[in-house]
């Protein structure tokens, strides 16, 4: 069974979503303050993270940066605000999605379901340990690691896939449609920024802004 972890302090929110996610077969702990959160994180081992961007007395992205230094788990952030500004933030902050409040606990099981089919689809097709190299850059694809010149770079599991799926294409493009659907699995792809805001933060990682070429806003390959 799948374990989620919720890291949220309204009290009503949790329970009510853990009650919701066991009713669909998911094994949810609960989390309800910042202080030992990451601990937490740590001594759960979840399949992937919701986590409320309003805790008081810690910043939401200082939990993200801590929990990207030794997990890659998947994170959906639950939040009060909805403008474009935001949702770039927190997709640039190590986040994998992003749901507003109030929120249709089945769109977010949608959400979540999509994710984590994903994962398990990858850890399915792991092979033997072998690597993936464009210019600097390495790629462990057993263990899901990147580095540029030699040092550790810290993606979100979205932005691995997207570089991964970009340099084993070699330098052949890739449609902005197969991006979404098939790399990140998100099918409103038409009119989303969710794209545009991934690829804008992989270049910025990477330290290479002309690394991934975009053509004509609908196609992506490396430059050579």
């Amino acid at each position: 069974m799948e374990k989620i972890l919720i890291i949220e302090d309204d009290l009503w929110i949790s329970n009510s979503l853990k009650l919701y996610l066991e009713n669909s077969d998911f094994e949810v702990e609960l989390h309800h303050t910042w202080e030992n959160s990451i601990n937490k994180i740590k001594e759960t081992e979840p399949n992937l993270i919701i986590l409320d961007i309003n805790l008081p007395y810690m910043d939401w992205m200082e939990i993200c940066r801590l929990t990207r230094e030794f997990s890659n788990v998947p994170i959906i952030m639950l939040t009060a605000k909805n403008s474009e500004n935001d949702k770039i933030t927190w997709l640039e902050m190590w986040a994998d999605d992003y749901i507003a409040k109030p929120f249709s606990p089945r769109e977010l099981l949608a959400r979540i379901k999509r994710i984590l089919k994903r994962t398990n689809t990858e850890e399915k097709n792991e092979g033997n340990s072998n690597e993936l190299i464009y210019k600097n850059i390495k790629l462990n694809l057993d263990k899901k690691t990147v580095t540029v010149d030699w040092e550790a770079i810290n993606l979100t599991k979205n932005e691995y896939d997207l570089l991964e799926k970009i340099i084993k294409e070699d330098w052949k493009v890739v449609t902005r449609e197969t991006l979404m659907t098939e790399v990140i699995w998100y099918e409103k792809y038409v009119y989303d920024r969710t794209l545009d805001t991934h690829i804008k933060n992989l270049r910025k990682k990477i330290w290479n802004s002309q690394a991934i070429l975009t053509i004509r806003w609908e196609w992506y390959r490396l430059n050579k």
